[in-house]
């Protein structure tokens, strides 16, 4: 979690933070837009939560920052309870993933929801809360990697799921030169 001696001074007061590790990647600008913004060349806190719904967001962003540069200054009682809020879904069938990975760049990774076997779109962070919930959801069949910088923690999906990886073979390096499917 963030550091309260390296509060950024563009925060507004209040519980909810972001501090000075914060690489502009952008995650918690668009997950949360009512409480976070773009100050600088950083994220920031403008808004503090004034609802159940902008708590959510913003704890949800906290829990999806790939820096784990937001923090909160009271610890947060109702995490337990957000983080079974991850996945989202954002349509149909197909959830943000959140957890995002720094060894992604703190790309955005989904989830798809299908009979014939989940998709699993680039990898997130490899997180006991989140994989708990990708079991309940129904497990990963494939992991389709978009790009040779969004694999982050894709071995160890392969080894807990047993999923196929999906890779373009012009993408494949010396950590992705296992994949099932090239």
């Amino acid at each position: 979690m963030a550091k309260i001696k390296l509060r950024r001074t563009e925060n507004i007061n209040g519980d909810i933070y972001v501090d000075s590790t914060c690489i502009d990647c952008d995650t918690c600008r668009w997950m949360s837009p009512t409480v976070f913004h773009r100050n600088g060349d950083k994220s920031a806190v403008y808004h503090q939560p004034k609802n159940d719904k902008e708590r959510q967001e913003a704890i949800q962003a906290l829990l999806s920052c790939p820096t784990n540069s937001i923090g909160t200054i009271e610890a947060p009682k109702d995490i337990k309870k957000i983080q079974q809020t991850l996945p989202i879904l954002v349509a149909d069938n197909v959830y943000h993933c959140g957890y995002h990975s720094e060894k992604s760049f703190g790309a955005a990774s989904y989830f798809i929801v299908r009979p014939e076997g989940n998709i699993l779109v680039d990898s997130p962070q490899f997180l006991p809360p989140l994989v708990k919930r990708l079991e309940e959801m129904g497990g990963i069949k494939y992991m389709y990697l978009t790009h040779q910088d969004d694999v982050a923690d894709h071995q160890k999906f392969r080894q807990h799921f047993n999923c196929d990886r999906i890779l373009h073979v012009d993408d494949i390096s010396s950590t992705t030169n296992n994949v099932e499917i090239k």
